[in-house]
């Protein structure tokens, strides 16, 4: 462990000793990765929730340089586990280690965990339609809710902006990509209207090599996806009022793992939401903010041969936020209520209401500010539960701050957990006993920033409580029990600098250390989480002929997982490049060319070593991308 300590401060001071080299500032095109706290008051933005936490932000502006999706953008930023499944597999997106549910996915800050407990599937949200991505970490349930152990993931859409703009873009690649991309944007006597229809669709037959050296092609690994987004801005009496619909369908195929292939199934998945977001300042240091969404997801899966299976899942959110300014002292009273019902023809019909009632404060002694939130949920599946989450945020000197966090988290068990299906082959037997989840965790670290220079680093620590597993009490039966507890440690950073003009370079590195706490596999590593992660970029952006050109290269390395429980079989490290050049060819075109796995690193990132056998997602290789954006 000393010496990831030892390369973390190395990394640090060669950092450092480059921003003493001068640069003309200019932004990369591709994503930028900041690791300071994001200074954004809109209702969209979760960042002001917590002020302390130490927070990422994923700049998305994929259009001009042939990104591909949500995923890609995400595993920019080391402090995200996100593996590749290869293809139409939705993987799940964790921070700091923690497990499938225990990190809080949202959606302009509206929940999106769904309480059958399925992996939120990334791709239902097109590319084109994202501004950015808010990466929250530690635990900190108390500020935004259950789920919240390992950290918060918000994705944000964008708004609609002054002036009037039409832009189309197409996007080709291998494995049959394609992508086409409609924006509108207008306003009129002060009213902001957003109009934003994707499509792509992709087939992603890959060729991969099997154990026994033999070639198979990912078969059954199709997508099809149509998005639509608008929204609608106005002033009504003073309340600044946005409307948001979407719309979603998409069709996936099933390819399976390798060991366990269905080349027949399909999943189609269909999702529409309508929020009405308004917000007003009473008075100079007093505003309130009222927040309603509906989202109705619907799912058919054609499986063989257990038969079709149909899902529809209502989600209705609502929130009320009073933020008043009292001097040095700042108060804020909220009110969330959640209510889902899950229709299923799997776990038939049932539904959860969480009502929350939360306080959150800061206290601006410059140049410390302190932050506090305190929350009360109400389940309608199990009592009352309190969280809360404390931070400091210390100006030392010019350019350089101090954090510091200390909090709680929880998760409910998923409806999924409680009520799961028997089968044919297994019979399921439900636990009333079954407790939430719970953490507690803390972190600290400086943060510093230069015109030519930033860096980002802290130490966490988390541990995880009555962990929620499958048990097996006799023979072909199975429920879900607390048995384990789990703590992770680690260290993440995050530096740009700014050599020579006009190059920014980055380099980010997280390690993670995530081992059982007890258990027949207490001090062993939890299987499938790395335990380093390595990302370096640079972006060179020039004028050629008085024509913007952006040439941008990426490098990224992932260790290898374990794939069993005592620690005795790893898949091998990957080692990612991409490289891309980005072309103004006039005022209103940019062209794009873009490589991705340029060493064609097909290593396995998921495999799963269980008694029958072991199965595993094979991963695309070398992948090439061409776009074409027009402005209007």
């Amino acid at each position: 462990m000393h010496h990831r300590f030892t390369a973390a401060i190395a990394l640090g001071i060669l950092c450092f000793f480059l921003s003493s080299l001068p640069f003309f500032p200019a932004h990369a095109e591709e994503i930028i990765v900041t690791a300071t706290a994001i200074d954004d008051t809109s209702s969209s933005s979760v960042t002001g929730k917590s002020p302390t936490a130490f927070s990422d932000i994923v700049e998305v502006r994929p259009l001009a340089t042939g990104l591909i999706n949500t995923r890609d953008a995400l595993r920019k930023a080391v402090s995200i586990d996100l593996p590749d499944y290869g293809g139409a597999v939705a993987a799940p997106v964790s921070l700091r280690g923690s497990a499938i549910q225990q990190t809080l996915i949202m959606l302009d800050g509206v929940p999106l965990n769904p309480v059958s407990g399925d992996t939120v599937d990334l791709s239902l949200y097109s590319v084109p339609e994202i501004d950015r991505i808010e990466i929250i970490k530690g635990s900190n349930s108390a500020a935004y809710g259950g789920s919240a152990m390992g950290g918060v993931v918000n994705i944000v859409t964008r708004n609609p902006r002054p002036g009037d703009s039409l832009e189309f873009t197409s996007s080709l690649g291998t494995y049959g990509y394609s992508l086409y991309n409609l924006f509108l944007n207008t306003e009129a006597g002060g009213t902001g209207l957003l109009l934003d229809v994707t499509r792509s669709q992709a087939d992603n037959d890959f060729l991969y090599e099997r154990d026994d050296g033999t070639t198979a092609r990912r078969e059954n690994n199709r997508t099809e996806h149509t998005a639509l987004l608008s929204k609608l801005w106005m002033d009504i009496g003073g309340w600044d009022t946005l409307l948001t619909g979407t719309l979603a369908a998409q069709e996936l195929g099933s390819p399976g793992v390798e060991g366990w292939l269905t080349p027949d199934d399909d999943m189609n998945t269909s999702r529409y939401s309508f929020m009405i977001d308004t917000s007003k300042e009473l008075d100079p240091g007093r505003s309130l903010a009222l927040k309603a969404s509906r989202m109705v997801t619907r799912a058919c899966s054609y499986t063989f041969p257990s038969g079709d299976a149909r899902s529809r899942l209502t989600s209705d959110y609502f929130d009320a936020i009073y933020s008043h300014g009292m001097g040095l002292l700042r108060l804020a009273p909220e009110v969330t209520v959640r209510r889902e019902r899950l229709s299923s023809d799997y776990y038939g019909i049932h539904s959860r209401t969480v009502t929350s009632g939360v306080l959150h404060s800061t206290l601006d002694l410059d140049p410390v500010l302190f932050s506090l939130a305190l929350r009360h949920d109400h389940s309608t599946e199990f009592k009352g539960k309190w969280t809360w989450h404390g931070g400091v945020l210390w100006d030392v000197m010019p350019h350089l701050d101090l954090k510091a966090n200390v909090g709680i988290g929880y998760r409910e068990p998923t409806l999924g957990q409680l009520y799961a299906p028997s089968s044919d082959f297994f019979t399921f037997v439900p636990n009333p006993d079954l407790k939430p989840e719970e953490s507690f965790g803390w972190d600290i670290g400086p943060v510093i920033e230069f015109e030519l220079f930033g860096l980002s680093a802290s130490y966490f620590v988390a541990r995880y409580s009555d962990m929620i597993k499958m048990g097996y009490p006799t023979y072909n039966t199975f429920t879900y029990v607390n048995v384990d507890r789990a703590h992770a440690s680690g260290v993440e950073t995050y530096a740009w600098v700014k050599p020579v003009d006009p190059l920014r370079i980055s380099l980010g590195y997280a390690f993670n250390q995530f081992r059982y706490g007890s258990g027949s596999f207490e001090s062993k590593r939890v299987k499938h989480k790395p335990q380093d992660i390595f990302t370096l970029q640079a972006d060179y952006l020039a004028a050629v002929l008085g024509r913007q050109v952006n040439i941008f290269t990426s490098y990224q390395f992932r260790e290898g997982v374990y794939t069993d429980d005592a620690n005795t079989r790893k898949t091998g490290n990957r080692n990612l490049i991409d490289v891309g050049i980005a072309c103004e060819i006039t005022r209103f075109a940019t062209a794009a060319f873009k490589v991705s796995n340029l060493l064609d690193d097909t290593s396995v990132e998921y495999e799963d070593q269980l008694e029958w056998g072991s199965f595993w997602y094979p991963v695309p290789g070398r992948t090439y991308r061409v776009s074409l954006q027009m402005k209007f």
